[in-house]
């Protein structure tokens, strides 16, 4: 008796392999088509996911995605020492070969696991076609400087002009409460305009644990365990209406750096909510100045990124740079906290996912910028 029950148990072992193997392969597959990714998972499958995780998640009205990362964590480090343990009694026994081969196939049967969850919780987003065609844009590959100078030149125009209809007592009493509610307002609103950019359920939710983003690098994430958008209540107030776009921009199933940013883009361009607006106008103008900046210093002429950065200061109103000064003044002092670890993973990870300047894929949204002024113009 005892012996069949471990017969069957080897052949149920065996039929649950084969069958996480399939849905792997499947996925990987379906990776390949952006189309069928986009209308049967991104706006489909994954629709229902995130409003099921946000539905549990909205219960508690804190984030729990970092308590549920910590698990994670802890949990890993037990069976890490738990096999070490094991490999201590195994390593001087004649059984020690087997051993590696069955840890080895466990390794390898788990991370097939993990794949299929992150796929199916998330990961295919990353795969989907480029929202493009639905905003009726055409979207170049790489820009010029003379894009980039027309960009900056109209970026800084409307940089004055909004910080100009932005009380500073207006910038001090506002709060992160405040923004979460004005951003789901704008989301709400922006469907009139764009139909397709619709998402139930919004979850916006301040980090109990802001800190850790010092060393981690990051100044909000979407949680694909629990659905939720996790923002660090701690950074400049100013910072956080588009930071808060960008999330929910996740939310509806858009992986990609660039596109989230797009997204969170055309909602503050859209919005009569002057400090959405300026938060996005700061943001963008970084992105653009880092990269005209960037192109010069390639060329290696000093004299002319000096003369623009000079322009640039002369142009903009005096309290834009004081805002923009503290706000890279914030960042600055806790930049040497940052583990360099965490941003060369972060870095990688973009890259396995379509995204392939990693970290510099943040400033792609550059492009769908221009594409969106040149379509209104």
């Amino acid at each position: 008796m005892k012996k069949d029950l471990l017969i069957l148990q080897k052949r149920l072992g065996i039929i649950l392999g084969a069958f996480w193997l399939i849905v792997a392969l499947a996925l990987l597959i379906g990776s390949f088509f952006p189309d069928w990714v986009s209308h049967y998972y991104s706006f489909g499958l994954f629709q229902s996911i995130g409003k099921g995780l946000r539905t549990v998640s909205m219960v508690s009205a804190s984030a729990i995605g970092e308590y549920v990362y910590l698990l994670i964590v802890i949990i890993l480090i037990i069976k890490l020492i738990q096999y070490l343990y094991k490999f201590k009694n195994e390593f001087n026994k004649p059984n020690l070969l087997p051993f590696l081969i069955r840890t080895v196939k466990k390794l390898g049967m788990l991370l097939v696991k993990l794949y299929v969850v992150f796929m199916l919780l998330w990961g295919l987003n990353y795969q989907k076609a480029s929202p493009a065609s639905s905003f009726q844009l055409k979207v170049d590959t790489t820009y010029t400087e003379a894009q980039l100078d027309q960009l900056s030149l109209t970026l800084m125009e409307e940089l004055n002009s909004t910080r100009l209809i932005v009380p500073d007592s207006a910038i001090v009493k506002c709060t992160i409460e405040q923004v979460f509610a004005h951003t789901i307002t704008e989301f709400e609103t922006i469907q009139s305009s764009y139909p397709f950019l619709q998402l139930e359920k919004p979850s916006l939710k301040q980090a109990k644990f802001p800190s850790w983003g010092d060393y981690i690098g990051y100044m909000a994430f979407y949680h694909p365990i629990t659905g939720e958008a996790i923002i660090r209540g701690d950074v400049p107030i100013l910072t956080l209406p588009f930071t808060s776009c960008h999330e929910l921009a996740h939310q509806m199933g858009y992986a990609s750096e660039a596109e989230a940013n797009f997204i969170a883009f055309v909602v503050a361009s859209e919005s009569k909510d002057p400090i959405l607006k300026y938060s996005m106008l700061l943001q963008l103008f970084t992105y653009c100045q880092s990269e005209q900046l960037g192109l010069i210093a390639k060329r290696g002429s000093f004299q002319d990124w000096e003369k623009l950065a000079s322009r640039n200061k002369q142009l903009l109103n005096f309290k834009v740079i004081q805002d923009r000064k503290y706000i890279r003044e914030f960042f600055a002092k806790r930049q040497h906290l940052l583990i360099p670890a965490s941003a060369s993973m972060y870095n990688q990870f973009l890259q396995w996912n379509k995204q392939a300047k990693g970290i510099n894929s943040y400033n792609d949204v550059l492009l769908w910028a221009i594409a969106y002024k040149n379509r209104n113009k």
